[in-house]
């Protein structure tokens, strides 16, 4: 019955409120006027405006792109090659090739931010140098090189005509100490511009390369050969022990007297008494027959004395 009489009261109501609404002259529903106000019509939603960019060639996005990747920290050159306009080489830590193509045809759909574009090029770039990068704090060691084998790198690898400098300083005679970043395909010798990247002075990657290397040779084992002694297995910076000063107190301890090493190659190290006249006879005919070649370093025989190597 309620839900019946609600309506018809409601109705009835109706032409009371009407007519005392219609009888105001004041009132904004005065005769003539309706009860509620038309709603106002709203203007067309704007379409938004395309802005129609002028294409971009090859040649602009390659002058843009060579200015933003120079500025990645390790990138020494970055030029087009001669016969592919659309490639541009990057020397960094390694050599890479960097296709344009994809790039050209996003700078030229309609609609596209252009900055967007390059920056997300860019930062693709620098994350995939960065991922690669040997000269990480972590992976910097030492290695003993000769004076000539340096200069040849320095040049060979020269960019753009300037050569590629490295962090090196004199250890013995014809023999230099230089950092270098270990991954486990190479031993990358470190450009001396790296170092502002990290925030380093050169004396501070060595002494960083230096307790890096001794973790490495910490664990090393040594086998008798013919009265020496060589490593048994190698851990690619054997030689460097010659810059690791606190390993050699303990090294003369075993062997019970001074000790006398060489360095044939880069990758191998004997170790003998300095004192006992047959083990330096074995020295210096392992030094004549295996110090030649590319990889030669030393063809001498090296005394510790006082904290300090000496030839003998």
């Amino acid at each position: 019955m309620i839900r019946f009489a609600l309506p018809a009261l409601m109705l009835a109501l109706t032409p009371v409120v009407s007519h005392a609404q219609s009888s105001d002259p004041n009132s904004p529903l005065a005769t003539g006027q309706s009860t509620s106000r038309p709603a106002q019509a709203l203007p067309p939603p704007r379409q938004p405006t395309t802005v129609i960019l002028a294409p971009v060639d090859l040649a602009d996005v390659s002058a843009q792109m060579t200015a933003r990747l120079r500025a990645l920290p390790g990138v020494r050159s970055i030029t087009p090659f001669p016969d592919a306009p659309n490639f541009l080489r990057l020397i960094s830590h390694n050599d890479m090739r960097i296709s344009l193509d994809t790039l050209v045809t996003r700078l030229n759909t309609t609609g596209v931010d252009r900055e967007s574009e390059y920056a997300r090029f860019t930062a693709n770039v620098g994350r995939l140098l960065a991922s690669t990068d040997p000269f990480k704090p972590a992976q910097l060691r030492v290695v003993i090189r000769k004076t000539t084998a340096i200069d040849a790198f320095e040049a060979e690898s020269a960019a753009e005509g300037i050569p590629n400098v490295v962090v090196r300083r004199p250890f013995l005679a014809d023999l230099e100490e230089v950092v270098v970043g270990d991954t486990p395909t190479t031993i990358a010798l470190m450009p001396a511009g790296r170092l502002s990247d990290l925030s380093l002075s050169a004396d501070q990657a060595f002494e960083l390369g230096r307790n890096n290397t001794l973790g490495d040779v910490s664990s090393l084992t040594w086998r008798p050969v013919n009265g020496l002694l060589e490593v048994r297995e190698s851990s690619g910076y054997d030689t460097s022990l010659l810059a690791l000063d606190g390993v050699w107190a303990t090294i003369s301890t075993r062997l019970g007297g001074p000790v006398a090493v060489i360095i044939p190659t880069r990758e191998k190290i004997v170790i003998g008494r300095a004192d006992r006249p047959r083990d330096i006879t074995r020295l210096r005919a392992i030094v004549a027959a295996e110090a030649k070649g590319e990889r030669a370093l030393s063809d001498k025989i090296w005394v510790r004395r006082g904290g300090t190597w000496v030839e003998r």
